[in-house]
């Protein structure tokens, strides 16, 4: 849904070439920079950003593919009424979207929108008519099996072409693979071992990061009422190691700092999900951001999303599925010395940002 909106947006761009250059940096490079997966997050980031800021948010959406500023500009105005009219008509997700887009008077309420500037009129016809399959609980499938999350739309595409050459519609297909899915992730588990393995990546973290202020391994999601013990803790919730780090010394207000690291496991299947968490304080400019994203993937790193909280406050984030988890075949010496791996990981992530962060404090 998300990516049908851009290119809706963009519609108005010329010549092209650039129309679809400006649509693939943004499927490619803005969807996993800014976590837009979903039309809340959308809606959210345009919130984050105002109107008087929509020269910064062009730098994030379309990553400088459109030469002309003012076309640039217009696109983002665009997407703005776009999401705007949507959210006047109840629409809050790509289930309701549907459901809104396939009701028989969809193409009269957006005829009938006389107060719409016809640019928003003719891109929300455009919408009507090539919207793709949305199904959205399949992306957990699509994650395992890729090792990756690829663009939300890429996804729903495939699903839908799958679907039709085997005769069935995207929601039964849809409905098939969670099934098989929840199949596959219901596989032991071995709690203790996991634990040592968290203990074994804070005490790796806290080495290398020698300025941590604190440093707290907890889980988060567990219901249980009982006292019970963190390494069953572990199979019920979601592990998350939080380390703090104090503001450079002498560190103007305006200057982005790092201040917390933040390492958490996504789920507990299979597969090791991980998630990590970079916020800072200070001004995290648009172009910055797009420095961060070029200079981790030239050091083969994750895909970085930024978010800004406030203006003088921001996350980077990123994830990656590291390995499979199976206890049945590893000892405790291979747990340790996969979680060094992974703290060194992190570190590599969190000293790379510190230096890039150093040099814009220094201009």
């Amino acid at each position: 849904m998300v990516l049908e909106l851009a290119d809706a947006a963009l519609q108005a761009v010329e010549p092209i070439s650039q129309r679809t250059a400006a649509w693939q940096a943004f499927a490619r490079c803005a969807v996993p920079q800014l976590g837009l997966g979903s039309f809340a997050r959308l809606v959210a980031l345009l919130q984050q950003y105002g109107p008087d800021e929509d020269a910064e948010l062009a730098v994030l959406l379309w990553q400088g593919k459109i030469t002309q500023q003012v076309a640039a500009l217009k696109a983002v105005q665009r997407l703005r009424h776009l999401v705007a009219f949507l959210q006047s008509q109840g629409i809050t997700d790509a289930a309701s979207w549907l459901q809104w887009r396939d009701s028989v008077d969809a193409q009269a309420v957006v005829h009938g929108a006389s107060h719409q500037e016809p640019d928003t009129v003719n891109a929300l016809l455009w919408h009507l008519d090539s919207v793709r399959c949305d199904v959205p609980w399949v992306l957990t499938f699509a994650r395992r099996v890729l090792g990756q999350a690829p663009a939300y739309g890429h996804i729903m595409l495939a699903v839908q072409e799958m679907a039709e050459a085997m005769n069935l519609s995207a929601k039964a297909l849809a409905r098939r693979i969670a099934w098989h899915e929840r199949l596959f992730q219901a596989l032991g588990d071995v709690p203790e071992l996991r634990l040592a393995w968290w203990r074994c990546v804070k005490r790796t973290l806290q080495t290398q990061l020698t300025n941590a202020t604190a440093a707290k391994l907890q889980v988060q999601g567990v219901k249980e009422p009982l006292p019970l013990s963190l390494a069953v803790h572990l199979r019920q919730g979601q592990p998350m190691l939080t380390i703090q780090l104090p503001r450079a010394f002498g560190a103007a207000p305006a200057w982005p700092n790092l201040t917390m690291v933040q390492l958490s496991q996504q789920g507990c299947g299979s597969g090791l999900g991980l998630r990590l968490l970079l916020q800072g304080e200070g001004v995290l400019p648009a172009q910055l951001q797009l420095d961060i994203a070029k200079r981790w993937k030239a050091a083969r790193l994750q895909q970085p999303m930024c978010e800004r909280i406030s203006p003088v406050k921001w996350e980077i984030s990123c994830g990656w599925c590291d390995g499979l988890w199976n206890p049945s075949g590893m000892s405790l010496a291979d747990v340790a010395d996969w979680a060094t791996d992974t703290a060194l990981q992190v570190t590599e992530y969190v000293q790379l940002l510190k230096g890039m962060l150093r040099r814009e404090a220094i201009k």
